[in-house]
Protein backbone atom coordinates (compact mmCIF):
# COMPACT_ATOMS: atom_id res chain seq x y z
CA UNK A 1 0.00 0.00 0.00
CA UNK A 2 0.86 3.62 -1.04
CA UNK A 3 1.69 5.50 2.06
CA UNK A 4 0.64 8.79 3.04
CA UNK A 5 2.20 12.33 1.32
CA UNK A 6 2.59 15.02 3.36
CA UNK A 7 1.30 18.22 1.54
CA UNK A 8 2.01 21.48 2.36
CA UNK A 9 -1.30 24.21 2.42
CA UNK A 10 -0.81 27.08 0.05
CA UNK A 11 -3.26 29.60 0.42
CA UNK A 12 -5.76 30.34 -2.95
CA UNK A 13 -6.71 33.75 -3.61
CA UNK A 14 -10.07 33.42 -1.50
CA UNK A 15 -8.48 32.65 1.37
CA UNK A 16 -9.15 28.70 1.42
CA UNK A 17 -6.68 26.69 2.04
CA UNK A 18 -5.99 23.97 -0.33
CA UNK A 19 -3.23 21.65 -1.31
CA UNK A 20 -3.16 21.59 -5.18
CA UNK A 21 -4.47 24.23 -7.62
CA UNK A 22 -4.92 23.50 -10.89
CA UNK A 23 -7.10 25.30 -13.72
CA UNK A 24 -8.45 23.31 -16.49
CA UNK A 25 -6.51 20.67 -18.33
CA UNK A 26 -3.42 21.43 -16.31
CA UNK A 27 -1.62 17.97 -14.32
CA UNK A 28 0.08 17.64 -10.75
CA UNK A 29 3.38 16.48 -10.15
CA UNK A 30 3.58 13.08 -9.04
CA UNK A 31 2.16 12.64 -5.89
CA UNK A 32 2.42 9.38 -3.73
CA UNK A 33 -1.58 8.41 -3.49
CA UNK A 34 -2.74 5.86 -0.89
CA UNK A 35 -4.43 2.67 -1.97
CA UNK A 36 -7.86 4.57 -0.45
CA UNK A 37 -7.64 7.93 -2.81
CA UNK A 38 -6.97 5.51 -6.12
CA UNK A 39 -10.03 3.89 -5.15
CA UNK A 40 -12.06 6.92 -4.55
CA UNK A 41 -11.13 8.39 -7.92
CA UNK A 42 -11.82 5.40 -9.70
CA UNK A 43 -15.21 4.32 -7.76
CA UNK A 44 -17.22 7.84 -6.88
CA UNK A 45 -15.25 10.72 -9.07
CA UNK A 46 -14.81 8.70 -12.29
CA UNK A 47 -17.56 6.23 -12.02
CA UNK A 48 -19.11 7.45 -14.76
CA UNK A 49 -16.76 9.36 -16.81
CA UNK A 50 -13.12 10.85 -16.12
CA UNK A 51 -13.28 14.03 -14.40
CA UNK A 52 -10.13 13.66 -12.68
CA UNK A 53 -7.71 11.80 -14.88
CA UNK A 54 -5.18 9.50 -13.48
CA UNK A 55 -2.08 8.24 -14.88
CA UNK A 56 1.33 6.76 -13.01
CA UNK A 57 5.16 7.49 -14.05
CA UNK A 58 7.74 4.76 -14.44
CA UNK A 59 7.92 5.17 -10.35
CA UNK A 60 4.23 3.88 -9.65
CA UNK A 61 3.55 7.63 -8.57
CA UNK A 62 0.56 8.76 -9.48
CA UNK A 63 -0.01 12.10 -12.14
CA UNK A 64 -3.67 13.56 -11.63
CA UNK A 65 -4.80 16.09 -15.21
CA UNK A 66 -7.84 17.99 -14.66
CA UNK A 67 -10.05 17.92 -17.19
CA UNK A 68 -13.47 20.42 -18.10
CA UNK A 69 -14.93 19.48 -14.98
CA UNK A 70 -14.22 22.80 -12.45
CA UNK A 71 -14.63 22.47 -8.15
CA UNK A 72 -12.77 20.65 -6.00
CA UNK A 73 -11.96 17.47 -5.01
CA UNK A 74 -10.95 15.92 -1.15
CA UNK A 75 -9.28 12.81 -0.98
CA UNK A 76 -8.73 9.90 1.80
CA UNK A 77 -5.49 10.79 3.02
CA UNK A 78 -4.67 14.06 0.63
CA UNK A 79 -4.71 15.99 -1.10
CA UNK A 80 -7.23 18.97 -1.53
CA UNK A 81 -7.32 19.65 -5.29
CA UNK A 82 -9.00 22.83 -6.50
CA UNK A 83 -9.82 23.01 -10.06
CA UNK A 84 -10.41 26.26 -11.79
CA UNK A 85 -12.01 27.85 -15.30
CA UNK A 86 -8.93 28.32 -17.61
CA UNK A 87 -10.43 31.83 -18.24
CA UNK A 88 -8.97 34.32 -15.96
CA UNK A 89 -10.61 37.59 -14.47
CA UNK A 90 -13.81 36.23 -15.00
CA UNK A 91 -17.11 36.98 -13.15
CA UNK A 92 -17.75 33.09 -12.53
CA UNK A 93 -21.31 34.48 -10.92
CA UNK A 94 -22.56 36.36 -13.75
CA UNK A 95 -21.83 33.64 -15.80
CA UNK A 96 -23.38 31.19 -13.54
CA UNK A 97 -26.50 33.37 -13.67
CA UNK A 98 -26.78 33.88 -17.13
CA UNK A 99 -25.86 30.28 -17.98
CA UNK A 100 -29.25 29.23 -15.35
CA UNK A 101 -31.13 32.10 -16.20
CA UNK A 102 -31.57 33.28 -12.49
CA UNK A 103 -33.14 36.48 -12.35
CA UNK A 104 -32.35 37.31 -8.72
CA UNK A 105 -32.47 40.54 -7.78
CA UNK A 106 -31.20 40.17 -4.42
CA UNK A 107 -28.02 38.93 -5.60
CA UNK A 108 -26.97 42.11 -7.00
CA UNK A 109 -26.16 43.44 -3.85
CA UNK A 110 -21.75 43.74 -2.86
CA UNK A 111 -20.41 40.31 -1.79
CA UNK A 112 -16.59 39.40 -1.42
CA UNK A 113 -17.58 36.87 -4.14
CA UNK A 114 -18.62 39.41 -6.65
CA UNK A 115 -15.41 39.48 -8.89
CA UNK A 116 -15.66 35.73 -8.93
CA UNK A 117 -12.42 33.77 -7.30
CA UNK A 118 -13.32 30.11 -7.18
CA UNK A 119 -16.05 28.44 -9.43
CA UNK A 120 -17.33 26.98 -5.64
CA UNK A 121 -18.06 29.80 -4.05
CA UNK A 122 -20.00 31.87 -7.17
CA UNK A 123 -22.48 29.29 -7.36
CA UNK A 124 -22.81 28.70 -3.28
CA UNK A 125 -23.22 33.10 -3.67
CA UNK A 126 -25.90 32.66 -5.98
CA UNK A 127 -27.16 29.71 -4.44
CA UNK A 128 -27.59 31.30 -1.44
CA UNK A 129 -29.50 34.64 -2.57
CA UNK A 130 -31.73 32.45 -4.41
CA UNK A 131 -32.34 30.55 -1.02
CA UNK A 132 -33.18 33.87 1.05
CA UNK A 133 -35.40 34.93 -1.21
CA UNK A 134 -37.55 31.54 -1.73
CA UNK A 135 -37.43 31.43 2.15
CA UNK A 136 -38.05 35.12 2.66
CA UNK A 137 -41.78 34.19 0.72
CA UNK A 138 -41.90 31.24 3.12
CA UNK A 139 -41.39 28.02 2.28
CA UNK A 140 -43.67 25.94 0.04
CA UNK A 141 -46.09 23.30 1.67
CA UNK A 142 -47.78 19.84 -0.06
CA UNK A 143 -49.48 17.04 0.57
CA UNK A 144 -47.65 13.72 1.12
CA UNK A 145 -49.06 10.22 1.41
CA UNK A 146 -48.60 8.86 4.94
CA UNK A 147 -48.50 5.06 6.23
CA UNK A 148 -48.49 4.96 9.27
CA UNK A 149 -49.55 3.05 12.85
CA UNK A 150 -52.14 5.03 15.07
CA UNK A 151 -53.70 5.06 18.26
CA UNK A 152 -56.68 6.41 16.64
CA UNK A 153 -58.38 5.98 12.98
CA UNK A 154 -57.05 8.67 10.68
CA UNK A 155 -58.02 8.84 7.30
CA UNK A 156 -58.43 5.09 5.22
CA UNK A 157 -57.92 2.11 7.15
CA UNK A 158 -55.28 -0.24 5.40
CA UNK A 159 -57.26 -3.84 6.00
CA UNK A 160 -54.90 -6.22 4.66
CA UNK A 161 -51.95 -4.38 6.88
CA UNK A 162 -54.06 -4.56 9.48
CA UNK A 163 -54.57 -8.04 9.75
CA UNK A 164 -51.02 -8.91 9.30
CA UNK A 165 -50.17 -6.35 12.10
CA UNK A 166 -52.68 -5.81 14.45
CA UNK A 167 -54.73 -9.88 14.46
CA UNK A 168 -58.05 -9.59 15.99
CA UNK A 169 -57.88 -7.82 19.26
CA UNK A 170 -56.45 -4.57 17.62
CA UNK A 171 -54.77 -1.96 20.03
CA UNK A 172 -53.59 0.16 17.09
CA UNK A 173 -54.59 1.22 13.62
CA UNK A 174 -52.77 0.19 10.20
CA UNK A 175 -53.65 4.21 8.75
CA UNK A 176 -52.83 5.75 5.36
CA UNK A 177 -53.76 9.54 5.18
CA UNK A 178 -52.81 12.52 3.04
CA UNK A 179 -51.03 15.23 5.20
CA UNK A 180 -49.45 18.74 4.85
CA UNK A 181 -46.06 18.99 5.17
CA UNK A 182 -42.83 21.29 4.71
CA UNK A 183 -41.43 18.29 4.44
CA UNK A 184 -41.88 17.46 0.87
CA UNK A 185 -39.22 16.45 -2.14
CA UNK A 186 -38.25 19.65 -3.29
CA UNK A 187 -37.70 21.15 -0.09
CA UNK A 188 -35.34 18.04 1.17
CA UNK A 189 -33.04 18.39 -2.24
CA UNK A 190 -32.83 22.13 -1.32
CA UNK A 191 -31.85 21.31 2.64
CA UNK A 192 -29.28 18.28 1.32
CA UNK A 193 -27.81 20.77 -1.41
CA UNK A 194 -27.70 23.79 0.99
CA UNK A 195 -25.62 20.69 3.39
CA UNK A 196 -23.10 20.22 0.49
CA UNK A 197 -22.57 23.66 -0.22
CA UNK A 198 -22.15 24.50 3.48
CA UNK A 199 -19.28 22.17 3.64
CA UNK A 200 -17.05 23.73 0.71
CA UNK A 201 -17.59 27.10 1.33
CA UNK A 202 -14.72 28.97 3.26
CA UNK A 203 -15.69 32.71 2.80
CA UNK A 204 -17.07 33.19 6.43
CA UNK A 205 -20.12 35.70 5.25
CA UNK A 206 -20.96 33.02 2.86
CA UNK A 207 -20.97 30.37 5.20
CA UNK A 208 -22.65 32.30 8.06
CA UNK A 209 -25.48 32.86 5.65
CA UNK A 210 -25.90 28.81 4.62
CA UNK A 211 -25.50 27.86 8.01
CA UNK A 212 -28.81 30.12 9.35
CA UNK A 213 -30.45 28.97 6.19
CA UNK A 214 -30.01 25.04 6.67
CA UNK A 215 -31.12 25.23 10.46
CA UNK A 216 -34.41 26.95 9.51
CA UNK A 217 -35.10 24.42 6.86
CA UNK A 218 -33.88 21.53 9.28
CA UNK A 219 -36.84 22.44 12.13
CA UNK A 220 -39.11 21.36 8.97
CA UNK A 221 -37.59 19.34 7.09
CA UNK A 222 -35.87 16.08 7.15
CA UNK A 223 -31.98 15.86 5.88
CA UNK A 224 -30.95 12.71 3.55
CA UNK A 225 -29.53 12.13 0.42
CA UNK A 226 -31.43 13.20 -2.61
CA UNK A 227 -31.13 12.12 -6.26
CA UNK A 228 -31.49 14.87 -9.06
CA UNK A 229 -33.58 12.16 -10.28
CA UNK A 230 -36.18 13.33 -7.72
CA UNK A 231 -37.10 16.73 -9.08
CA UNK A 232 -37.42 15.70 -12.36
CA UNK A 233 -41.07 14.31 -10.88
CA UNK A 234 -41.47 17.72 -9.64
CA UNK A 235 -44.36 19.76 -10.75
CA UNK A 236 -44.21 24.14 -10.35
CA UNK A 237 -47.72 25.33 -10.13
CA UNK A 238 -48.74 29.05 -9.40
CA UNK A 239 -48.45 28.35 -6.07
CA UNK A 240 -44.60 27.59 -5.72
CA UNK A 241 -43.39 28.59 -8.64
CA UNK A 242 -41.07 31.09 -7.10
CA UNK A 243 -39.42 28.02 -5.97
CA UNK A 244 -38.11 27.60 -10.56
CA UNK A 245 -34.72 28.81 -9.66
CA UNK A 246 -33.65 27.95 -6.95
CA UNK A 247 -34.26 24.48 -8.43
CA UNK A 248 -32.37 24.54 -11.49
CA UNK A 249 -29.43 25.62 -8.95
CA UNK A 250 -29.99 22.62 -6.50
CA UNK A 251 -30.08 20.06 -9.61
CA UNK A 252 -26.73 21.38 -10.73
CA UNK A 253 -25.12 21.06 -7.08
CA UNK A 254 -26.97 16.93 -6.55
CA UNK A 255 -25.74 16.48 -10.81
CA UNK A 256 -21.91 17.70 -9.33
CA UNK A 257 -21.64 15.54 -6.38
CA UNK A 258 -19.65 12.16 -6.99
CA UNK A 259 -19.38 10.91 -3.32
CA UNK A 260 -21.87 8.13 -2.64
CA UNK A 261 -21.69 8.31 1.19
CA UNK A 262 -21.43 12.05 1.74
CA UNK A 263 -22.34 12.49 4.94
CA UNK A 264 -22.33 16.18 7.05
CA UNK A 265 -19.67 15.81 9.64
CA UNK A 266 -16.19 15.99 9.72
CA UNK A 267 -16.21 13.56 6.75
CA UNK A 268 -12.37 13.92 5.31
CA UNK A 269 -13.18 12.98 1.77
CA UNK A 270 -15.47 14.26 -1.11
CA UNK A 271 -15.92 16.03 -4.18
CA UNK A 272 -18.04 18.54 -5.99
CA UNK A 273 -16.91 18.58 -10.11
CA UNK A 274 -19.23 20.39 -12.46
CA UNK A 275 -18.78 20.09 -15.84
CA UNK A 276 -17.92 23.62 -17.63
CA UNK A 277 -19.46 22.38 -21.29
CA UNK A 278 -22.90 22.39 -19.72
CA UNK A 279 -22.64 25.45 -18.55
CA UNK A 280 -21.11 26.89 -21.55
CA UNK A 281 -23.60 25.08 -23.80
CA UNK A 282 -26.32 26.50 -21.37
CA UNK A 283 -25.32 30.26 -21.93
CA UNK A 284 -25.08 30.02 -25.58
CA UNK A 285 -28.20 28.41 -25.86
CA UNK A 286 -29.72 30.90 -24.08
CA UNK A 287 -28.57 33.61 -25.92
CA UNK A 288 -29.13 32.37 -28.95
CA UNK A 289 -32.66 31.74 -27.72
CA UNK A 290 -33.19 35.24 -26.81
CA UNK A 291 -31.39 36.97 -29.71
CA UNK A 292 -34.07 35.03 -32.40
CA UNK A 293 -36.81 36.38 -30.37
CA UNK A 294 -35.88 39.54 -31.53
CA UNK A 295 -36.71 38.77 -35.67
CA UNK A 296 -39.88 37.20 -36.50
CA UNK A 297 -38.39 35.41 -39.02
CA UNK A 298 -36.19 32.70 -37.10
CA UNK A 299 -36.46 30.66 -34.21
CA UNK A 300 -34.08 28.91 -32.39
CA UNK A 301 -34.32 25.30 -30.89
CA UNK A 302 -31.97 24.01 -28.71
CA UNK A 303 -30.02 20.56 -29.28
CA UNK A 304 -32.28 18.65 -31.77
CA UNK A 305 -31.70 15.07 -32.52
CA UNK A 306 -31.29 14.52 -36.56
CA UNK A 307 -31.62 10.65 -37.27
CA UNK A 308 -30.94 8.36 -39.70
CA UNK A 309 -27.73 10.10 -41.06
CA UNK A 310 -25.74 7.40 -41.81
CA UNK A 311 -26.94 3.85 -41.43
CA UNK A 312 -24.57 0.45 -41.33
CA UNK A 313 -27.17 -1.43 -42.11
CA UNK A 314 -27.83 -2.92 -38.81
CA UNK A 315 -28.49 0.83 -36.84
CA UNK A 316 -28.66 4.28 -37.35
CA UNK A 317 -26.04 7.01 -36.26
CA UNK A 318 -27.81 10.26 -34.84
CA UNK A 319 -26.22 13.79 -34.79
CA UNK A 320 -27.34 16.59 -32.60
CA UNK A 321 -26.43 19.91 -32.72
CA UNK A 322 -26.32 22.45 -29.84
CA UNK A 323 -27.93 25.28 -31.81
CA UNK A 324 -30.71 24.98 -34.67
CA UNK A 325 -32.45 27.67 -36.08
CA UNK A 326 -35.58 27.26 -38.00
CA UNK A 327 -37.16 30.13 -40.45
CA UNK A 328 -40.66 31.40 -40.65
CA UNK A 329 -41.68 28.07 -42.78
CA UNK A 330 -39.78 25.84 -40.04
CA UNK A 331 -37.07 25.31 -42.26
CA UNK A 332 -33.72 24.94 -40.52
CA UNK A 333 -31.37 27.72 -41.94
CA UNK A 334 -28.37 27.43 -39.52
CA UNK A 335 -26.99 24.92 -37.28
CA UNK A 336 -24.28 25.44 -34.81
CA UNK A 337 -21.91 23.89 -31.29
CA UNK A 338 -20.80 25.17 -28.17
CA UNK A 339 -17.26 24.29 -27.29
CA UNK A 340 -16.01 25.23 -23.99
CA UNK A 341 -11.93 25.58 -25.56
CA UNK A 342 -9.24 27.54 -25.50
CA UNK A 343 -6.70 28.28 -28.60
CA UNK A 344 -6.31 26.41 -31.71
CA UNK A 345 -9.54 24.98 -32.54
CA UNK A 346 -8.88 20.84 -33.19
CA UNK A 347 -10.15 19.27 -36.64
CA UNK A 348 -12.66 17.01 -34.70
CA UNK A 349 -15.17 20.61 -34.35
CA UNK A 350 -14.81 21.40 -37.97
CA UNK A 351 -15.56 17.34 -39.17
CA UNK A 352 -18.40 17.64 -36.36
CA UNK A 353 -19.71 21.03 -37.52
CA UNK A 354 -18.96 20.32 -41.06
CA UNK A 355 -21.55 16.18 -40.74
CA UNK A 356 -24.29 19.11 -39.57
CA UNK A 357 -24.03 21.34 -42.82
CA UNK A 358 -23.91 18.22 -44.86
CA UNK A 359 -26.92 16.41 -42.93
CA UNK A 360 -29.21 19.91 -43.11
CA UNK A 361 -27.26 21.49 -45.91
CA UNK A 362 -26.99 25.23 -44.01
CA UNK A 363 -24.33 27.22 -42.74
CA UNK A 364 -22.95 26.72 -39.63
CA UNK A 365 -21.35 28.57 -36.33
CA UNK A 366 -18.95 27.18 -34.09
CA UNK A 367 -18.99 29.24 -31.23
CA UNK A 368 -15.90 29.23 -28.69
CA UNK A 369 -15.16 31.62 -25.88
CA UNK A 370 -13.49 34.83 -25.36
CA UNK A 371 -10.21 35.27 -26.58
CA UNK A 372 -9.62 38.64 -28.01
CA UNK A 373 -10.34 37.69 -31.27
CA UNK A 374 -8.06 34.98 -31.77
CA UNK A 375 -10.24 32.25 -32.93
CA UNK A 376 -12.77 34.22 -34.96
CA UNK A 377 -12.77 33.50 -38.34
CA UNK A 378 -14.78 32.93 -41.77
CA UNK A 379 -14.16 29.08 -43.43
CA UNK A 380 -16.25 28.48 -46.87
CA UNK A 381 -16.82 24.34 -46.76
CA UNK A 382 -16.39 22.96 -50.19
CA UNK A 383 -17.02 26.48 -51.42
CA UNK A 384 -20.90 26.26 -50.87
CA UNK A 385 -21.42 26.14 -46.90
CA UNK A 386 -20.56 29.26 -45.14
CA UNK A 387 -18.49 28.41 -41.70
CA UNK A 388 -17.94 30.79 -38.92
CA UNK A 389 -15.75 30.39 -35.72
CA UNK A 390 -17.19 33.18 -32.96
CA UNK A 391 -16.66 34.32 -29.95
CA UNK A 392 -18.95 34.28 -26.81
CA UNK A 393 -18.42 37.20 -24.63
CA UNK A 394 -17.47 36.22 -20.81
CA UNK A 395 -18.06 38.19 -18.42
CA UNK A 396 -15.52 40.20 -17.19
CA UNK A 397 -14.82 41.34 -13.00
CA UNK A 398 -15.78 45.30 -14.08
CA UNK A 399 -18.70 44.98 -15.81
CA UNK A 400 -22.59 44.95 -13.92
CA UNK A 401 -24.98 41.88 -14.62
CA UNK A 402 -26.83 43.92 -17.30
CA UNK A 403 -23.96 45.09 -18.80
CA UNK A 404 -22.71 41.92 -19.33
CA UNK A 405 -26.06 40.71 -20.83
CA UNK A 406 -26.44 43.65 -22.90
CA UNK A 407 -22.55 43.05 -24.50
CA UNK A 408 -24.15 39.22 -25.16
CA UNK A 409 -27.03 40.16 -26.82
CA UNK A 410 -25.03 42.60 -29.18
CA UNK A 411 -22.42 40.48 -30.20
CA UNK A 412 -24.20 37.16 -31.01
CA UNK A 413 -27.18 39.24 -32.90
CA UNK A 414 -23.94 40.28 -35.29
CA UNK A 415 -22.43 37.46 -35.42
CA UNK A 416 -25.75 34.77 -36.37
CA UNK A 417 -27.66 38.08 -38.49
CA UNK A 418 -25.22 38.55 -40.88
CA UNK A 419 -24.51 34.87 -40.85
CA UNK A 420 -28.16 34.05 -42.08
CA UNK A 421 -28.36 37.60 -43.86
CA UNK A 422 -25.87 36.43 -46.25
CA UNK A 423 -26.33 32.81 -46.82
Amino acid sequence: MAQSTSFPLLDSEDGESVDIILREYEETDPLDLTDSALRMLKTEVNSDGERLSVSFDRDGNAVLRATQHVGIVSLPDGPTIQIRPKTKQTNLLHFLRYAHGVESVTIERETSISAGSTFIEALAALYEAELESVIRQGLHRDYRRVEETEKHLRGRLNVQKQIQKQGVAPTQFECSYEELTYDTVPNQSILFATSILTRFVRGKHLKRSLLKHRHLLRQRVTLKPTKPAALDRVELTRLNEYYADLLRLTRLVLRSIYVKEFVTGNQSSFALLIDMNQIFERAVERAVAEVTEGHTEWRAASQVTTRNLVTDGKRAISIRPDILIRDSEEQIVLVGDAKWKLGRPPNSDFYQMVSYQFAHDVPGILIYPEQGGDVETQYSVVDEYPLTLAEFPIPTTTESFSEYIDRVHNRMDEQICSLLEDS
